[in-house]
């Protein structure tokens, strides 16, 4: 089905004139959240209201997102998110359901989530009491947000069912109605991320008795989204280019020689996808800036001091490995209260955490670890059960022995705010795995307790952009540590892979640098330049609020809205 409207973008400035209602789509929200997708959405939500607020105007929100079933194992905590102009209408998911939760790809809920919508309440919409349609046309949504491919297939979902159902009222007048796609992430552009040209190699799996081109299928349902929504918003440089490649493709295949302009509508839609980078959520934002009111000289900011703020939030098991490394007397030789050498990262494929294992391996495992006082810890929901045990079983044997017992520490769930506050607070350096994430907002979450982060360089992470590839990171090439898990060490390497041994070796620098005596030449440029990163990391991080980024979504959205009504 297509969809032909106004090349228009959703959402004007606050207008008290203008009252606005506002759909959200999003497989994930509040119920049991698990990556950052559910994180972007509240703080959206969010950073709207706080600004329709200051302006003294009112904004209706509605979010439709799945929750997973009570029997579903590992459930994280649902987060309460409450405002008088705001209601929820979740898409209870079936127990058969329950292996597809915390999946965001092919083989997460998207079709239950997508089939909710253009059911009725007469029991054949499963376990839900919500009759969907009924209650988006009761709402009459002024816009509409779907967020990745799987909230436009909701959306195209709700809108064949209506226009089946030969639906007259306003809603299907489709020149009323705003519809943006979110893309959180372009699926299509890499296999895991390892791959951004449109010749990369594909991976299949098995759908049924079909066996399924991942790639091609991404392709298909982002090239339809794009085709479906008035205007288009991404995180990142490499996200807009990877759009606009697969726009590029539909436009040259929908292309019609005997009317040149029947793509026009197309082709200005993608020259005006916007970037917006995701805004430092308020409660993280808020926990922070309590070390500004701490009123330390920055020296002993940077030491760690102020960690003990958080202490009291710190997991049990992260408590008892800093006992440990302190009974052992060997934190003494170390400059700083700050041990942790951390990845947060969701145990997922396309997230990349065996990138952390392969790194601590190259710097030489266990014994580095211990011989410089550092603890090594992995947090992170699982998503893919079998991938997780896997690296979680790499990591530990990578990272301990018994002969020495050395912590090493794995949290496998989605981590709160002041679970964060306190890992980050008892880090030295952060470690972002993925060779390419749309955004990574947990590096910004890290810059805001000063903490920087490891990167993987050229421009394929998107909070680089915002925090600074060469001044708020420690961008390094990556890609050498991509493949399958390994027990080999720098020194037991041959030079078959000089750029795996130059990023590892570097690292190894940054980190050998702590333990120097404070007097030493070494240890004072060493540690004076990781400082400056998390010193900018940490300004441009607490610089990019809530507030701040719905303030800059709306203007960048007016500006696009003008240029389409001229």
């Amino acid at each position: 089905m297509t969809l032909t409207k106004k090349t228009s973008l959703a959402l004007e400035a606050p207008d008290t004139h203008h009252h606005r209602r506002i759909l959200f789509l999003s497989l994930e929200f509040n119920f049991s959240p698990f990556s950052g997708n559910g994180v972007l959405c509240r703080s959206l939500v969010s950073g709207l209201f706080e600004l329709y607020n200051e302006h003294n105007d009112d904004v209706e929100i509605r979010v439709i997102c799945a929750k997973p079933h009570p029997s579903t194992p590992n459930l994280s905590s649902d987060i309460p998110v409450t405002h008088k102009n705001l209601i929820i209408w979740p898409v209870q998911l079936q127990k058969s359901s329950s292996s597809q939760w915390k999946r965001l790809d092919r083989h997460g809920p998207w079709k239950e989530f997508a089939t909710a919508l253009c059911c009725q309440k007469d029991g054949s919409n499963h376990n839900n009491d919500i009759n969907f349609r009924d209650c988006i046309e009761q709402f009459e949504p002024t816009d509409v947000v779907a967020v990745d491919w799987h909230g436009m297939l909701a959306w195209q979902a709700f809108c064949t069912t209506a226009t089946n159902l030969g639906k007259t009222t306003r809603l299907w007048r489709t020149d009323q109605v705003n519809v943006c796609y979110y893309n959180f992430r372009v699926y299509s552009s890499s296999s895991w991320g390892n791959n951004d040209q449109d010749t990369s190699s594909r991976s299949s799996s098995v759908d049924g008795d079909n066996t399924v081109d991942e790639n091609q299928f991404y392709k298909e349902m982002e090239q339809l989204s794009c085709r479906l929504a008035d205007g288009i918003i991404c995180l990142s440089e490499h996200d807009k280019c990877a759009l606009h490649r697969l726009m590029m493709l539909q436009d040259n295949n929908d292309k019609d020689e005997t009317n040149p302009t029947c793509c026009l509508g197309e082709q200005k839609k993608m020259q005006d996808i916007t970037i917006l980078p995701p805004p430092l959520r308020g409660d993280v934002c808020k926990l922070a800036r309590m070390l500004d009111s701490q009123e330390l000289p920055e020296q002993q900011q940077q030491e760690g001091i102020s960690s003990s703020l958080f202490m009291k939030y710190l997991p049990e098991k992260a408590k008892k490995a800093l006992e440990y490394v302190h009974q052992k007397q060997c934190a003494s030789t170390i400059p700083q209260k700050r041990l942790f050498l951390t990845c947060v990262s969701r145990l997922s494929p396309e997230k990349s955490p065996h990138v952390f294992v392969n790194l601590i391996q190259q710097l030489g495992g266990v014994e580095f670890l211990r011989n410089h006082c550092l603890v090594p810890i992995l947090c992170g929901a699982k998503s893919v059960d079998s991938y997780a045990d896997e690296v979680i079983q790499s990591f530990q044997s990578v990272c301990s022995d018994d002969d020495s017992n050395w912590p090493c520490i794995v949290i496998d769930h989605h981590l709160g705010p002041n679970e964060l506050a306190a890992i980050f607070s008892h880090t030295v350096l952060n470690v972002h795995p993925c060779l390419y994430d749309a955004y990574g907002m947990t590096m910004v979450e890290s810059a805001a307790f000063g903490v920087p982060s490891v990167v993987n360089f050229g421009g394929k992470v998107g909070a680089a952009a915002l925090l600074g590839e060469n001044e708020g990171c420690v961008a390094l090439d990556l890609s050498g540590m991509e493949g399958e898990m390994t027990t080999e060490t720098i020194e037991g390497k041959n030079d078959s892979n000089e750029g795996q041994d130059c990023s590892a070796k570097k690292l190894k620098e940054i980190l050998v640098s702590r333990i120097q005596h404070s007097t030493s030449p070494q240890w004072s440029r060493s540690c004076s330049t990781l400082a400056q990163v998390a010193k900018e990391a940490r300004h441009r991080a607490l610089g990019w609020d809530e507030l701040s980024c719905c303030r800059d979504l709306i203007e960048k959205l007016n500006n696009l809205n003008n240029e389409n009504e001229d």
